[in-house]
């Protein structure tokens, strides 16, 4: 992701990351791939079943943390910043579309070429992050001129609107989240509560996302065995997804520790979702995912799962460190020629 400055990293915060970069495997795997159980499951094994819905309850607020993380620290747009973001996008995916055509997998075509530059569904999240960074000096300026209570009623009436407009009714095409506007709402949520505090919600960060993990959970299950629908319980817009993810936010604001291989991983956990979420790498994590389904049952299949993305987690921040050598290259020969 992008530098939000030069301090150093706090790995209280960077651990978060990576763990939230494992709730999006998770939920690719859990939620896209394998799929949620349906009724009949629910019939047949409620316990188990629930367990899976409750997983996908905890993993869902990955994506929002990685926005409320940016929000957290404030995102300085710089030209160097803006750069090590696409570049590590265009790198990775180039990487892949390279390799595939080396080994005779696909061709140079026009749909090849698309999807080498990351126009394609799967990088939805770059093409809205790379909207909020734009942003942010819009947003940024406000967050510095607004007063308190002008701040406090922005956020609610937008999530007001969102709530009624978006998330109940579905009238206004909000992209369930997927979108620049939500992006900007979370970023500036995540400003406020750094600048004024919620005590209630500091104090009680872990509890709220353990409980409101659990009711959503819960929800959704009802809603899958009724209605044969999450009944929008597992939406990244879902207003209770929203403050689980801020409580977990505020959970690791309250470590302090210092850990350079935390760090060290951290700084390559966007790779994971560039590299297994690519177009042509994506039917391979599928393919593996659906054996292992295949051979394993119940919690056998959730250890096997937990160890498949501890290691394609390490292999994709190990790719990562040619990007990074790459660049650190790059700009220095840019820097040294004072281009």
């Amino acid at each position: 992701m992008i530098s939000k400055s030069k301090s150093i990293r706090q790995s209280n915060i960077e651990l978060l990351r990576i763990l939230s970069m494992f709730f999006v495997l998770i939920g690719h795997i859990n939620g896209l791939i394998i799929g949620l159980p349906n009724k009949e499951f629910f019939t047949l094994d409620l316990s188990f079943s629930f367990l899976r819905v409750l997983i996908q309850g905890i993993s869902v607020v990955g994506v929002n943390i990685f926005v409320l993380i940016s929000g957290w620290f404030g995102i300085k747009a710089s030209l160097k910043g803006g750069s090590a973001f696409i570049f590590q996008f265009l790198f990775l995916i180039w990487a892949v579309y390279f390799l595939e055509i080396v080994t005779g997998i696909t061709i140079f075509d026009f749909q090849g070429l698309k999807n080498s530059l990351g126009l394609t569904g799967e990088y939805w999240f770059v093409m809205a992050y790379l909207g909020l960074y734009i942003l942010t000096p819009v947003l940024n300026a406000y967050v510095e001129q607004a007063s308190k209570e002008q701040f406090r009623w922005l956020l609610i009436s937008f999530y007001c609107f969102q709530c009624y407009y978006c998330w109940l009714s579905g009238f206004t095409n909000y992209f369930e989240g997927y979108s620049i506007v939500f992006f900007c709402g979370l970023y500036l949520t995540a400003r406020y509560i750094r600048l004024y505090p919620i005590p209630f919600l500091y104090n009680n960060s872990f509890k709220l996302y353990v409980i409101i993990s659990i009711i959503t959970s819960l929800f959704a299950s009802i809603g899958i065995y009724f209605f044969d629908s999450a009944v929008r319980m597992l939406r990244y817009d879902n207003p209770l997804v929203i403050i689980s993810s801020i409580s977990l936010l505020l959970s690791f604001t309250k470590l302090c520790f210092q850990n350079k291989y935390i760090n060290i991983i951290a700084k390559s956990s966007f790779a994971v979702y560039i590299i297994h979420f690519n177009p042509y790498m994506f039917p391979y994590f599928r393919d593996i995912v659906c054996n292992i389904e295949m051979q394993y049952s119940n919690l056998a299949l959730v250890l096997v799962l937990f160890f498949f993305m501890i290691v394609i987690f390490l292999i994709c921040v190990i790719i990562d460190q040619i990007r990074i050598c790459m660049w650190n290259f790059l700009y220095y020969i840019i820097k040294k020629t004072d281009f």
